[in-house]
């Protein structure tokens, strides 16, 4: 072998590799933007609550990168067996919700590298004759992402 065919082949493994680690990433909340940062998205909440328990549901996107990321949307869409009794979020943050309605909305204009967004929900559960919540989705868009957006579902189960 000569030493350009050498270089060829690592340059494809070093390539293989790359394109792996991006793929696991938005499986599992995090995402490579275009610019190379790492932008996560992660659903903080209880495995299990009782009927009528009250708990926080945590919404967090963050920015492992070297670089600002602007221009985030997220998206958070409730199921009905959950009952929001209060909802807050850092600064800077603009949040956008109908009343009587199951998704909320917020804006983020710059999340600088190494900063944590969190967007709180006090929420009290409703099961009903259900052993477990629909998926609490999150989807957070923004044009550097593959695909334009991030998907992170969680659920909540009865507390038996």
């Amino acid at each position: 072998m000569n030493r350009k065919q050498i270089l060829t082949i690592g340059t494809m493994v070093v390539l293989a590799l790359a394109l792996l680690t991006a793929g696991a990433c938005k499986s599992s909340g995090m995402a490579v933007t275009t610019r190379g940062q790492l932008l996560k998205l992660n659903i903080a909440h209880p495995d299990d609550l009782p009927e009528q328990g009250v708990d926080n549901l945590d919404v967090t996107i963050s920015n492992a990168g070297v670089n600002n990321i602007q221009d985030v949307l997220l998206e958070v869409e409730l199921p009905s067996q959950l009952i929001v009794l209060d909802q807050t979020n850092d600064r800077g943050i603009n949040v956008m919700h109908s009343p009587g309605s199951n998704l909320y909305r917020f804006t983020f204009g710059n999340i600088q590298p190494a900063e944590r967004s969190t967007v709180r929900f006090r929420v009290r559960t409703a099961f009903g004759t259900m052993s477990e919540t629909g998926s609490v989705r999150a989807t957070a868009w923004q044009s550097g992402l593959p695909g334009d957006k991030l998907v992170e579902t969680a659920v909540i189960k009865l507390r038996q």
